[in-house]
């Protein structure tokens, strides 16, 4: 028998002597095939009361719930909607805000009736079977869970199922304290009455009422539970059941898309099941070559894939959102897009496609490994980090897209060569692309993308023994890629999405001209470059209007430099200042920049200069002050002085042992 032939057979014995356990990995499908398959079996003849014990904290609790379950199946028998009882609901709370009730009467009206309800095995002519779900993730003990079903199931002899991953049953260190009652009963008549002919049986009563005993886990399952079945998914029907009954936009795009997901119904059920075929497809014959180890190794992992029903249907349901702008985009291969989709979204919902120090590089391997199907060539970075951060970037997309249509569109040497892997490529369209692709290089004319591909491509030639058509200049190189990164700050302070990164572990692949200037970028990309940029222009811009605010505002922030450019920004400020912020104005300056100066990210060079500048600035404003007879601005400023000319010193100094 199947396990809905199993659950059937349970279902439909006359009066059951336990309960049945319906054990399986989580996610497997073991609720969707009790709400499914066995609820559509069963529907002429039975009521299916599933009671999750999800987060439940008590007895109480649990009993409740049934109640609740019970209740709402006898109303729908009875022709009753859910409006009604919520009517009902409000109703009791509605009694109990009449002011002008007596108490007694406020108490009567508001008690909860269905407390004296006793549910029964039947509703109508329909039978009524217990199903508990969840049983691991209970709050309470599983021992003490386990007796207060045996109420139900052994004493008012519903059928009873207890769904559950049983691996996963935390069982407490001590043995639960639950009420036993202990009853012998004969073997054999005519025998003599001793213990040794007689057989023990527990029966577990809750609330207790009898004399205390300890019972365990082990024990109580095995008085409980008449059977316990391990759910064998039923792959193929869950893939068809799940594409079947998801729903879509009722657009023409919509209706397409329907169209296409059940056309790769095959594709997701090799991805979602490590059925033989796959395996053998995937990981190897004797025949290909792999090493037996290697096959082994495979075949665990696709063993050990996660297969989880509801990861599967969120990765149909929001591919939605990507088909829709590949189709927009005129996409190839988009059934590729979308297992490669499915992959990593079971495989970031299992908790294995995540973040880490060098982006997605390894887990993206570890998810090739689960899911031999999964590309990252067809896969969008701005869509992984929505899957993994939940924040859908369109403009990074669009990005990406455009990148991609630009590497298809190459046909000049110089775009083939830009774009593309020079071992992809040939070597006559090297010699004639590289110099000019070179030229861009310098120049700053290509993007943060195009930098990498370059590095890595000059990587590549030597590696394969490739000379080069051109010598590369690469402080010429690092040049242009700061005329890069100043163009993106102005037209994109918030920073451009970079595609394309080289981890660490590839750095003794580099050489260190090559790892230097990969560094350029690598330092913008994970931030400092652009928030030093920004904190910057926080500082000008609050000088520009309220010096003191961006006083307050930067007090916490970092900064890379003191330039020209914001010298002068300070200059004009302390200019316009009356002679109270005047008077406040060095301290503040002196308590922002006196700290920052020690940072291991201040240029030194750039702020001895910003320093200068502003020291000469000042000696004017002096001057002029003088010549105006302003004496307490004359003093403010003289103290302005000298605290710029110590930092200026200090910046200095720490520019002496830098050379030495």
């Amino acid at each position: 028998m199947n396990t809905l032939e199993e659950l059937l057979y349970y279902c439909n014995e006359p009066e059951p002597v336990g309960a049945l356990l319906l054990t399986g990995e989580w996610g497997c499908g073991k609720t969707y095939l009790i709400d499914h398959a066995l609820k559509e079996k069963l529907k002429d003849k039975a009521f299916l009361l599933r009671i999750s014990l999800f987060g439940l904290s008590s007895l109480e609790e649990i009993h409740a719930a049934v109640k609740q379950a019970w209740m709402e199946a006898y109303c729908k028998n009875k022709g009753m909607d859910d409006a009604t009882m919520e009517r009902a609901q409000k109703g009791k709370e509605f009694v109990t805000k009449l002011d002008f009730l007596p108490d007694w009467i406020k108490g009567v009206a508001s008690t909860n009736w269905t407390s004296f309800v006793e549910i029964g095995r039947m509703i109508g002519d329909k039978s009524v079977i217990l199903v508990f779900d969840d049983l691991e993730r209970c709050k309470i003990d599983c021992v003490d869970v386990l007796g207060s079903i045996n109420d139900y199931c052994e004493n008012k002899k519903f059928h009873t199922i207890i769904v559950a991953n049983q691996d996963k049953i935390q069982i407490s260190s001590e043995a639960s304290q639950i009420d036993a009652e202990i009853e012998f009963i004969d073997n054999q008549k005519n025998r003599r009455d001793t213990p040794e002919n007689k057989q023990a049986v527990i029966k577990i009563k809750v609330p207790p009422k009898a004399e205390s005993g300890t019972i365990t886990y082990p024990e109580i399952k095995e008085k409980i539970i008449q059977r316990t079945i391990k759910y064998m998914p039923d792959y193929p029907a869950i893939v068809h059941t799940v594409i079947g009954e998801m729903k879509y936009e009722e657009t023409e795009c919509g209706k397409c898309y329907k169209i296409f997901v059940k056309k790769c119904e095959k594709g997701l059920l090799e991805l979602f099941s490590p059925e033989k075929g796959y395996l053998e497809k995937h990981t190897g014959n004797s025949n290909n070559g792999v090493n037996q180890s290697t096959k082994n190794n495979n075949a665990i992992l696709c063993h050990e894939r996660p297969h989880n029903i509801r990861s599967l249907k969120c990765a149909i349901n929001d591919f939605y959102r990507v088909y829709k702008i590949l189709i927009e985009n005129e996409f190839p291969n988009i059934d590729r897009w979308f297992y490669s989709f499915t992959s990593y979204m079971i495989a970031y919902k299992a908790g294995i496609a995540k973040d880490g120090i060098y982006g997605t590089i390894l887990t993206d391997q570890e998810v090739r490994m689960l899911y031999p199907v999964f590309q990252n060539q067809y896969m969008f970075t701005a869509v992984k980090k929505w899957i993994l951060h939940g924040v859908w970037d369109q403009d990074a997309l669009k990005c990406e897209i455009e990148i991609i249509k630009e590497c298809e569109r190459a046909k000049t040497p110089a775009d083939i060569v830009r774009t593309n892997r020079i071992i992809d490529i040939e070597e006559e369209i090297v010699y004639e692309g590289f110099p000019a692709v070179l030229e861009m290089a310098y120049t700053g004319r290509l993007s943060l993308d195009d930098y990498v591909q370059f590095i890595r491509n000059c990587c590549w030639a030597r590696t394969y023994g490739f000379t080069l058509p051109v010598i590369i200049n690469w402080e010429d190189v690092k040049t242009g890629i700061k005329i890069c990164i100043n163009s993106l700050i102005n037209i994109h302070p918030e920073g451009q999405q970079l595609h394309s990164i080289i981890g660490k572990d590839n750095k003794k692949d580099l050489t260190e001209e090559e790892w230097s200037a990969y560094q350029i970028i690598d330092e913008f990309q994970n931030g400092n470059v652009l928030m030093f940029s920004n904190n910057r222009k926080l500082y000008i811009d609050g000088m520009n209007t309220d010096a003191f605010t961006s006083f307050i505002a930067c007090q916490n922030k970092r900064f890379d430099m003191f330039n020209e450019e914001m010298a002068l920004a300070t200059a004009d400020a302390y200019a316009r200042s009356n002679n109270q912020d005047k008077c406040q104005f060095p301290g503040y300056f002196e308590g922002l920049w006196d700290s920052n100066l020690t940072l291991p990210d201040i240029k030194i060079k750039e702020s001895i200069a910003g320093f200068q500048k502003l020291l000469i600035l000042l000696k004017e404003q002096k001057i002029h002050l003088q010549n105006s007879n302003k004496a307490f601005a004359v003093k403010h400023t003289d103290v302005f002085i000298q605290i710029v000319t110590e930092l200026l010193e200090k910046a200095e100094k720490m520019n002496g042992f830098k050379e030495k």
